[in-house]
């Protein structure tokens, strides 16, 4: 049965569904449904699928060159770089970076959408990561029995380092996402290249999975995640199926702002670049690139969440 041979690994909210969607527009390039993340066995997944059932979602791939799959948390797993070596020891590897001060905010957004934290305020949830880690105050998440920590989600030097060692940097293509929203087409292109694949390819790179705000968390959670209660109750109101889809939807669109920038606090601005200023020198010093733009505190800085 045909397998990947090439895997985007994250990290989460760094244009990881853009590239996906980006480079699904190459002829020699079949992308999988997005967030398998069949490896990782560390991971805290709820649900983890089986090996047959992963390799049925390359089925169709039509004997592309390029065959991959991508999902954001395989970057942060300290096991999937390993299992996936074992499973495609040839594979290409896309990694793709973000400034992790500006990745948390995103982050803390996208979780409350999907209903993985019930915390609301940024600064609150990141102070609880510590708990968190010892199986307190932990969300009646949807997708995770236990939430991975914020902070340490962008701790990038070991989590590329894991990867650079196994595949050989070669075989890892590193993408920023800073440069990326800035010049889409030249940067998809580069994976093009990098994928040894024809670059003269016309691309459409609109903007994907733009950051959202949630006008009402209780509502939203009702919506997202109900309880079997909550279930039973609204098809007992709505027997069709449809008409409950209808409403659903209607009702989260309503609930839901884009939300393109967030104003962090002076305090909790500087105590992040604190926080990460040494590993990102390392991380450097890994990929042989200035990320001057990542450890320098500007006051009021304002986090994407694109």
């Amino acid at each position: 049965m045909t397998r990947p041979n090439f895997f985007i690994v994250g990290a989460p909210k760094c244009g990881t569904t853009a590239m996906d969607h980006y480079l699904k527009q190459h002829p020699d390039i079949y992308m999988a449904k997005k967030e398998l993340h069949y490896f990782g066995s560390d991971l805290p997944m709820k649900n983890r699928i089986k090996e047959s059932e992963y390799l049925e979602h390359f089925k169709h791939s039509n004997d592309k060159k390029i065959i991959g799959e991508s999902s954001v948390w395989y970057l942060y797993s300290r096991m999937a770089a390993k299992e996936i070596h074992e499973f495609a020891p040839d594979a290409k590897i896309l990694i793709m970076l973000r400034n992790p001060v500006t990745l948390l905010p995103s982050l803390h957004s996208e979780r409350i959408y999907n209903g993985n934290d019930d915390v609301s305020d940024f600064e609150t949830a990141i102070n609880l990561d510590e708990d968190r880690k010892k199986g307190l105050r932990q969300p009646v998440c949807a997708d995770y029995n236990m939430l991975p920590p914020y902070k340490e989600t962008g701790l990038f030097y070991e989590q590329v380092k894991r990867y650079t060692n196994l595949f050989g940097r070669a075989n890892v293509h590193i993408i920023i996402f800073e440069e990326l929203i800035k010049n889409p087409t030249l940067y998809t292109k580069q994976v093009f290249k990098f994928l040894e694949l024809n670059e003269d390819v016309p691309l459409i790179c609109d903007k994907i999975n733009a950051g959202k705000k949630i006008r009402n968390l209780w509502l939203h959670r009702i919506i997202k995640t109900p309880g079997l209660v909550v279930k039973k109750i609204i098809r007992l109101l709505i027997p069709s199926k449809s008409l409950r889809h209808r409403i659903m939807s209607t009702l989260l669109k309503k609930n839901t702002n884009i939300e393109s920038k967030r104003n962090l606090n002076e305090q909790l601005n500087d105590r992040l670049y604190a926080y990460y200023q040494n590993d990102i020198n390392l991380l450097e010093t890994l990929i042989g690139r200035n990320l001057y733009g990542w450890y320098s505190p500007t006051r009021n800085i304002y986090a994407s969440n694109d």
